[in-house]
């Protein structure tokens, strides 16, 4: 790398920078460049190493390494001593001044100081002679009216360069004149188009005041504008507008400046400075500028490391001296050359200075301090004949007078030496030793060893002198708060055991779980460990770590009792705060105990008489969706809680929450019991196997209370083991849980072991833990024999119950089977099963046994729901498995937590599912609310629909579309349409209907699905109508009595909760509902009055418009042919007119309408259509339309079947009519050849009655039937008289056998409406 000389940009730097490389380049054999700089600040950053004033952009290697001309503002100014600080050894050095000193003020040229000389003997170069009182220095110099406006800046930019200049000027001379205010801001006041500054004694006459120029930001303004106030100066101060400019003008009038020096621009106009008062740092430092500025030296510097790697070129430096007149003759040689070049003015110098420059240049063997000989290899020598140069001396050796020069000698051992061209060793210091001699360093003692005095060359061993093992020792030392292990130990008070062992009884000893040795002999115990004062090593863990915040023995948090296992206890008369310690008990402790005690009785009374209710009516889904998120949200809290007693550091504020479960846990401190009294942990645990009996006895007794108030002559014990029971499972998972507490132990680092849920008793099958072992074995046949019941119940009762229709027996067991779909009653039992694992998980003897066995519970119960959906309501199955979903990732995260490296990452993912899971629940309870007051406030179905199917299914839609068409926006059940799930069915009664339309079919109360409906409708005082038909009877007491023989599969509502005895309640309420009559035979014309009274109009009362409904029935060209005996034949009619009549809008085809009795076909039909059912061919008045259509020469007829039963006319069926026609011979015989004209056309199967038929299917048949109507039909007189032509006389049942329809002739594809 070439030796970096940094030279500043202006004349004087660069020749002298030039004459240094030229003599370090030629003379001294280095390769040397040089690079300019803007500054002598610039110069001192490249020095050392930056690039600018600021630390990151300091990079090695540094390009730099010496400066020739640094000003002494700059080397001692405040801002470049704190940063040459933070440099450190990497700030430039200073040496000695170059030897001319710099200065920058006002200077005057020569041609106006000769003039003043020639003219009066005064010289211009003193401030004096500028007093205007006694001379007049501007008839000799030059004026302002010499110097060109456009060549000035506007004066107003002083302020920018100098923004507190004209106030320092205004408080030290008070010349209020010589300032204005700008924007608030005090401002130098300008003159003669705002270009010059006028002195006091200049304003009178401007033009002929003397002009002083200076450049850039207004350079020196401050301190020649408050000269020229004080020494009455008249003057006049101007700033060029660029330095060209400056130089130009001071040029061509050579009169006053600001200037400096050493510089070469006026250097040949004979430049002097114009000498002021010495300078007066008092007044200074106020902000006076009465003084002159003090001459500066200008300092060599240079790069740290310089004398190592360039010793003599440092040693040229350091003898490189110029005086002012020798800088100032360079610099007049150099302008006055005919080309303007340093380089060369430097070479002409060393040219002709032989004699200046030779004494620089440093003699190779005469060494200076810190070096020594060296020969040709670079090996240092002794000798000076051996000698050819001198070289600093290296670590480990001291530079040695030697004769007339210097040589460099190996330190001693004990001694050392660490830097270059040091000259002497030093001794090492106490905990260090230098065991050779020449050593650069001393090395610390290692760790157990320690050097307790100075100039050792051996450590001692700690330990030795007790006859301790050396392995066992260590030195450490405690530095700001932690404890260091420490090489370079200086005395034997520094040797400790080392890390993981302690000081006990004179010996090292080694550290147990639970305590921390962090060295020094110190013995701290772990956070969630406890040992006694007096035994150390004796160390329990605490089941809950916040008891027991470690530090010495026997500490324990703030109120626990030190003297029991573990810090477990409180002292006496206080009780846990909830965050590890206790606090004394106050007023609220006694009555939140009260209150709980209080609440307990009273929860219990509203669950009886909430279960009471619910038995009462039909439990909705809304209500059911709302209980079973309850039921899961206890379920799920319990299941957490148990997770708390997994050995897994659960991080908070998972960890809080798990504590505040414990409250469902029945922890009897939660309730602060230890205020009220004190309790053994026998006792404790004894009260808390009695909860379980406690509660049932509590439920006794509100059962009692409830049948002494309502003076019940029966006891009613379904509500008493409904209650029970549902308490015992909600609450099974906890309850179960704590009576297995004997069974749980905790193990401890000393080797015994505590209960987990009572720490203060160990678990050595010994005193109280052989008592609450037994109190524990015989409690817990509590739970088993309630999973023994309930699955007994479920498995074996459950069926055989079902098949006697045992309602009561149902609702005694309806907490297992109400919340879960028919068929699904097994799942209660399966909860049931995976609840008790839950429990046992925590006896597993290891972290991660415990982990895999509720993972497995859990993810068998995930796929259960998710496979087979076992709740009644479809929300709540997807809620199960979102909060299993959510337990398993909790499981997983903990497992992964026991050795995670990111514990806060796993807490935050555990709380993030902990919030969803209660989002979860909390969504499913807002949407069961909402449901269950939309349901209260608004029904989805204004008309329920209580219909036997083949007997009133085309009636039940023939309403609903009348209903709905009457009520915009309102909905009427109807089976086929909106039942998609059976088990909803009588929900949908109960909670979601207005209005219950019971359509009183003569075998509708024989039909188990309808009577159920009914009972349903009764329980929950549904308003209720009854539309009976003719043949219809009300139930008698004979009916009820014989209603399980009539209908023997009724036991299937028991499922449903529905019994013998609800059904004989409902029937005789049937008595009491408002009804009405179908007339004998249903016609069009009364249809419209009936729905009329559906809606609420009494038959007295106007009828709507008929225009305004889909039933007007009016004559046509397309009638609509139905037996009118047949009230499901007509309202078929009617319902695929409707539904044709939107259809056939818009062509040329006449819309259809049913045709009443009595009434005739017009004689311009083109088409009909005929409702077949099973005994239209018996009616006469059939009889009469078919005969009257076989005359009619254009009108085709089109067969709907109506009736899934319905079957093609046969011989035998012709016989049978034969024999109930009035017809004679010959018109019976054309009937029979028109019926089986009928049927050579396609026939179109429209059976609203089919469960299957849903509004869309009949809809797409009706859009067959359409299809077919605007085909070309073949009129059916065509078709009679060409069988009449083919079969003459032919008695019906010959021509039946030659022309047997089959029925895949003529019937049509019920899904694609094509013929097969």
């Amino acid at each position: 790398m070439p030796l970096g000389i940094a030279a500043g940009s202006w004349d004087s730097s660069t020749v002298v920078s030039d004459i240094y490389q030229i003599l370090v380049s030629e003379v001294l054999g280095y390769h040397a460049r040089t690079q300019e700089v803007s500054s002598s600040l610039y110069a001192l950053l490249a020095v050392s190493g930056c690039s600018g004033q600021d630390l990151a952009l300091c990079t090695s290697p540094r390009t730099a390494h010496i400066t020739l001309e640094a000003w002494q503002t700059l080397v001692q100014d405040p801002g470049w001593i704190a940063f040459s600080q933070l440099l450190g050894e990497a700030s430039a050095s200073v040496l000695a001044p170059i030897g001319y000193e710099g200065y920058d003020g006002l200077h005057v040229l020569g041609r106006a100081n000769r003039k003043s000389q020639e003219a009066v003997g005064l010289h211009l170069t003193f401030y004096g002679n500028y007093n205007s009182s006694w001379f007049h220095p501007e008839n000799y110099a030059a004026k302002i009216s010499d110097v060109d406006l456009n060549k000035l800046q506007n004066c107003t930019s002083i302020d920018e360069g100098y923004p507190t200049a004209a106030r320092l000027y205004l408080e030290a001379t008070g010349d209020v004149d010589g300032v204005e205010d700008r924007n608030g801001q005090t401002g130098y006041k300008c003159w003669l188009d705002q270009k010059w500054w006028l002195a006091p004694a200049c304003r009178a006459d401007p033009a002929n005041c003397i002009s002083i120029l200076t450049a850039g930001k207004a350079w020196g303004f401050a301190g020649i504008s408050q000269k020229a106030n004080f020494f009455n100066m008249n003057v006049g101060i101007a700033v060029a507008s660029s330095v060209g400019n400056w130089v130009a003008i001071n040029t061509e009038l050579q009169s006053l400046l600001y200037a400096w020096s050493p510089d070469s621009t006026f250097v040949a106009y004979q430049q002097l400075a114009v000498q002021f008062p010495e300078r007066n740092d008092a007044e200074v430092l106020q902000g006076i500028y009465r003084s002159m500025l003090a001459r500066q030296p200008l300092f060599k510097c240079v790069a740290p490391g310089l004398e190592v790697a360039a010793s003599r070129a440092l040693g040229l430096a350091e003898n490189f001296i110029f005086g002012s007149k020798d800088i100032e003759a360079l610099l007049i040689q150099l302008v006055s050359a005919d080309t303007k070049d340093s380089w060369q003015t430097a070479c002409e110098w060393v040219k002709s200075n032989n004699e200046t420059w030779e004494v620089w240049v440093p003699d190779k063997t005469t060494c200076a301090v810190g070096k020594g000989l060296v020969d040709l290899q670079d090996n240092f020598v002794t000798s000076k004949s051996e000698a050819v140069d001198c070289k600093m001396c290296s670590p480990g050796r001291v530079s040695v007078k030697f004769e007339n020069t210097r040589v460099c000698s190996p330190c001693a051992s004990g001694s050392f030496q660490n830097a270059f061209g040091a000259s002497d060793c030093k001794l090492c210091e106490a905990g260090t030793i230098a065991a050779n001699s020449g050593s650069r360093e001393c090395d610390k003692c290692s760790l157990g060893l320690y050097a307790n005095d100075t100039g050792m060359s051996f450590c001692y061993q700690c330990g030795v002198e007790i006859g301790d093992e050396a392995e066992l020792w260590t030195t450490n030392e405690f530095v700001a708060g932690k404890i260091i292990e420490l090489q370079g130990a200086k005395s034997i008070s520094k040797c400790f055991c080392k890390e993981g062992w302690f000081l006990w009884q004179g010996r090292c000893q080694q550290c147990g779980d639970g305590l921390d040795c962090p060295g020094m002999n110190r013995l701290t115990l772990k956070r969630g460990y406890f040992s006694k004062s007096h035994a150390p090593s004796d160390v329990f863990r605490c089941f809950h770590e916040d008891y027991c915040p470690g530090g010495p023995g026997g500490t324990c948090a703030a109120g626990r009792d030190n003297q029991s296992i573990a810090c477990n206890d409180c002292q006496d008369g206080m009780r846990d705060s909830g965050d590890g310690t206790c606090e004394d008990c106050g007023g609220g402790d006694y009555a939140f105990f009260i209150t709980v005690c209080l609440s307990i009785p009273f929860a219990l009374t509203c669950l009886y008489i909430g279960l009471k209710k619910e038995t009462q009516g039909q439990s909705s889904s809304s209500s059911l969706m709302m209980v079973c998120s309850l039921q899961l949200l206890l379920v799920t809290v319990q299941m957490l809680s148990v997770m708390r007693r997994f050995d897994i550091n659960w991080r908070e504020p998972f960890a809080s929450v798990l504590v505040y479960l414990e409250f469902l846990s029945f922890d009897l401190e939660m309730l602060s019991v230890s205020c009220v009294t004190s309790m053994s942990p026998v006792a404790i645990f004894g009260v808390r196997s009695l909860v379980i009996p406690v509660m049932m006895f509590a439920i006794l007794v509100v059962h009692l209370c409830f049948l002494l108030c309502t003076r019940s002559k029966t006891f009613q014990s379904n509500n008493l083991w409904r209650t029970m029971g549902t308490t015992f499972l909600v609450f099974f998972i906890i309850l179960f849980s704590m009576l297995l507490a004997p069974f749980q132990c905790y193990g401890h680092p000393n080797g015994t072991s505590t209960l987990k849920r009572y720490a203060t008793v160990y678990c050595d099958g010994e005193g109280q833990h052989l008592e609450m072992f037994i109190i524990g074995g015989f409690a817990c046949l509590m739970p088993v024999l309630f999973l023994a019941i309930c699955t007994w119940v479920v498995l074996v009762q459950l069926p055989a119950r079902l098949a006697r229709s045992d309602a009561r027996f149902l609702e005694s067991c309806s907490f297992l089977i109400r919340r879960f779909r028919p068929g699904a009653e097994i799942a209660s039992v399966l909860f049931l099963v995976r609840n008790a694992l839950v429990v046992l998980c925590p006896l597993a003897t290891s972290t991660p046994g415990q982990l895999a066995m509720m993972n497995l519970t859990f993810y068998v119960n995930f796929f259960g729901v998710a496979f087979f959906k076992p709740w009644r309501v479809m929300a709540c199955n997807l809620l199960d498995c979102m909060l299993l979903f959510g337990m398993m990732v909790i499981l997983d995260v903990g497992s992964v937590s026991v050795a995670n490296d990111s514990p806060i990452a796993s807490m935050v993912m555990v709380m993030v599912f902990v919030v969803i899971m209660l989002l979860s629940i909390l969504l499913t309870l807002l949407n069961g609310g909402y449901q269950y007051f939309q349901q209260k406030y608004r029904k989805q179905f204004r008309f329920f629909t209580c219909h036997q199917k083949n007997a009133a299914g085309s009636m039940a839609r023939f309403l609903k579309m009348e209903l709905e068409l009457r009520n915009p926006g309102t909905k009427t059940f109807i089976d086929c349409d909106d039942l998609t799930d059976l088990t909803r069915l009588f929900s949908y009664v109960g909670q979601d209907t207005e209005t219950f339309l019971i359509l009183g079919s003569p075998a509708i109360l024989t039909r188990k699905w309808c009577v159920g409906e009914m009972v349903t409708a009764h329980r929950n005082n549904v308003k209720t109508l009854l539309l009976s038909w003719p043949t219809f009877l009300k139930p008698d007491e004979k009916f009820i009595e014989d209603f399980p023989t009539l209908v023997p599969d009724y036991g299937e509502l028991a499922s449903h909760g529905i019994g013998l005895s609800d059904v004989a309640k409902a029937f005789r309420w049937l008595q009491q509902v408002e009804s009405h009559s179908l007339p004998e035979k249903f016609t069009p014309s009364s249809a419209l009055p009936l729905v009329g009274v559906v809606c609420g109009r009494s038959s007295g009362q106007r009828l709507p418009d008929r225009s305004k409904s889909t039933s007007t029935f009016y004559s046509t060209d397309c009638p609509v042919l139905a037996d009118p005996e047949d009230t499901e034949a007509v309202a078929t009619a009617m319902v695929l007119s409707s539904m044709l009549k939107p259809k056939l809008l818009g062509t040329n085809l006449p819309l259809p309408s049913v045709l009443e009795e009595g009434k005739h076909l017009p004689d311009g039909a083109q088409m009909a259509l005929m409702i077949c059912s099973s005994n239209c061919w018996k009616s006469a008045q059939v009889e009469r339309w078919l005969l009257q259509t076989s005359q009619l020469p254009s009108c085709g007829l089109i067969p709907v079947i109506a009736e899934d039963n319905f079957l093609v006319p046969s011989p035998s069926l012709y016989e049978e009519l034969r024999s109930t026609s009035l017809l004679d011979q010959h018109e019976f015989q054309r009937y029979c050849i028109v019926i089986k004209a009928l049927f050579q056309e396609i026939a179109v199967v429209f059976v609203p009655q089919n469960y299957s038929s849903t509004h869309e299917d009949l809809l797409l048949r009706a859009n067959q039937a359409a299809s077919r109507l605007q085909a070309t039909l073949t009129p059916l007189a065509e078709k009679v008289k060409a069988i009449e032509a083919r079969d003459g006389d032919k008695h019906i049942a010959e021509i039946d056998k030659e022309v047997d329809p089959k029925e895949d002739n003529w019937k049509e594809d019920p899904l694609c409406g094509e013929a097969l």
